[in-house]
């Protein structure tokens, strides 16, 4: 009996580690996050980033401990005297898995294609606007050529962003999104992906950095908190990651074989988005009225046990990488709210009517709860009505892009670590995408004015000026309405004999850096 369950058990874990690896313990991460399509070109998620990320490189990278700018598949760079021209010199000798050069025709053939494809649920707005061409002048010197000047430019060909990442014309489809199909420059390979399941990589031999510590890792998916907590106490996941229950960690702390980390401060914030030109909410006296009426502390206290913080701008008090924080939106006013309700002509007799959307999973199992409390403070106005409504993630952008929503919410970890990433995507680069529509709104072009000087000023100082103007005007459009600050997702628990996973302002786990005892 124990020999035909020690077979049952290795022809189990030959068939999610792969048979030739069963002398390497893998090192294994759970989660309740989860990846859409493994897409460069139509991917805007943190875990499918993560993966791409983990998978392949871009340009230049952010370092590990000082998240200082430098070279990763470029070594080093040249700006000209009018910031219109950057020239990158690949590092020789890199390869992509399956055994092409990464050199300047791959790097130019992998963002032509992204910009190209362009996909609806991507984040192109992100480099795509700044480009005008890109040229291999020899086998190892890229040439970009830009519309418009671009402070952040080096920043957006980060491995930060996924559709600046470089991936291999051979193994790529070119004319469709990749899903998965793809090489990449390492430092790990992706072996399988199963949606809902699992994630699993092996190191890649062939990786021209440190080698990773960990030469086999799965990322295991779990349908909620309490299923991640359990496998992290059981021993079945070495880690457990985004995102356990505020009661969870604290019951883990006494645990003797669990590790609790925290990494604060948190750059992920949460928040209502309105889609500007649907009514009713195509009323600013609306959105402001709402605006008033959210109760954040209740949220905070009510579902989260008081482990995230109350925010009143977009733009995380974390300074630096960020700066210009300034936190212009109204704490709750029931009165100001009744108020601009009536200005706009609702009272209890004729009732304001909207829906309240959620997605289930993709930001943890909370959801419903952080929906219910935002209802229920609404709806203490006495002439606000709402309807909770819910859609799985992959229905869930699908309806945001095409304009189906008119509240809404959403989270945001950063793409590349500067204020204007927290101020643009939903106003000046993607609002469509993203769901807002702002490109529809009257105030659109002073948005795009003053975001696109902002963006063109090396000075920090005077950039902060003109990000301040965004967020005081935002206030006034309300296009979106900051609720809180991610802080439960800078916590990490660990057995016992793992080190080295630990997080920063990016957000994210390095892989390549943790040790499994």
């Amino acid at each position: 009996m124990k020999k035909a369950l020690g077979i049952l058990l290795a022809v189990t874990l030959a068939s999610l580690i792969g048979v030739g690896a069963l002398a390497q313990t893998p090192l294994i991460i759970g989660t309740t996050d989860r990846p859409t399509e493994l897409s460069f070109e139509n991917s805007y998620d943190h875990w499918t980033w993560h993966i791409l990320r983990a998978t392949t490189g871009a340009l230049t990278k952010l370092n590990d401990e000082t998240l200082e700018l430098e070279g990763q598949i470029a070594q080093s760079w040249e700006i000209s005297p009018d910031g219109m021209v950057y020239t990158f010199h690949i590092r020789p000798g890199i390869t992509f898995w399956d055994g092409e050069k990464c050199n300047a025709g791959a790097v130019k053939w992998a963002l032509d294609r992204s910009i190209r494809l362009d996909g609806p649920k991507g984040a192109l707005g992100l480099i795509k606007p700044y480009i005008d061409k890109i040229e291999a002048l020899d086998d190892l010197t890229v040439r970009i050529t830009l519309t418009m000047p671009d402070a952040l430019f080096l920043l957006r060909m980060s491995n930060q962003i996924a559709c600046s990442l470089i991936y291999s014309p051979k193994s790529t489809p070119e004319n469709e999104f990749a899903r998965g199909q793809y090489a990449g420059t390492g430092p790990y390979k992706l072996v399988e992906y199963l949606p809902d399941q699992y994630v699993k990589y092996e190191a890649y031999a062939g990786y021209y950095g440190p080698a990773p510590k960990a030469k086999l890792v799965i990322e295991k998916f779990y349908s909620d908190a309490a299923t991640l907590r359990a496998a992290i106490e059981a021993g079945d996941v070495d880690i457990a990651w985004r995102t356990l229950a505020p009661q969870d960690i604290q019951d883990l702390k006494k645990n003797a074989n669990v590790v609790v980390s925290y990494y604060p401060p948190s750059p992920g914030i949460r928040y209502l988005l309105f889609n500007v030109s649907q009514p009713p909410v195509d009323n600013p006296l609306v959105r402001q009225a709402i605006s008033y009426a959210v109760d954040r502390d209740k949220i905070v206290s009510q579902v989260f046990s008081g482990s995230v913080e109350p925010i009143y701008t977009m733009v995380p008090n974390v300074d630096p990488p960020f700066f210009g924080a300034l936190p212009t939106f109204p704490h709750r006013d029931m009165g100001k709210a009744q108020e601009l309700l009536a200005e706009a002509g609702y009272s209890k007799s004729n009732p304001l009517k909207l829906n309240l959307w959620y997605t289930p999973k993709h930001y943890g199992t909370f959801e419903a709860d952080v929906a219910t409390v935002v209802k229920g403070s609404l709806e203490e106005t006495g002439i606000i009505q709402i309807t909770i409504q819910v859609l799985e993630w992959g229905a869930y952008t699908e309806r945001m892009s095409a304009g189906g929503f008119d509240m809404f919410f959403l989270g945001w970890h950063p793409d590349y670590l500067e204020t204007s990433n927290f101020l643009a995507p939903w106003t000046t680069e993607a609002p469509e995408s993203m769901g807002t529509y702002f490109n529809r709104h009257p105030n659109y072009e002073a948005y795009k004015d003053i975001m696109e000087v902002a963006t063109t000023t090396v000075d920090p100082a005077k950039r902060t000026k003109l990000y301040k103007a965004v967020q005081i005007l935002s206030t006034q459009d309300v296009p979106w309405i900051p609720l809180w600050s991610m802080t439960d997702e800078m916590v990490i628990a660990t057995r016992k004999n793992i080190s080295g996973a630990t997080l920063n302002i990016s957000m994210d786990i390095q892989l390549w850096n943790i040790v499994k005892q």
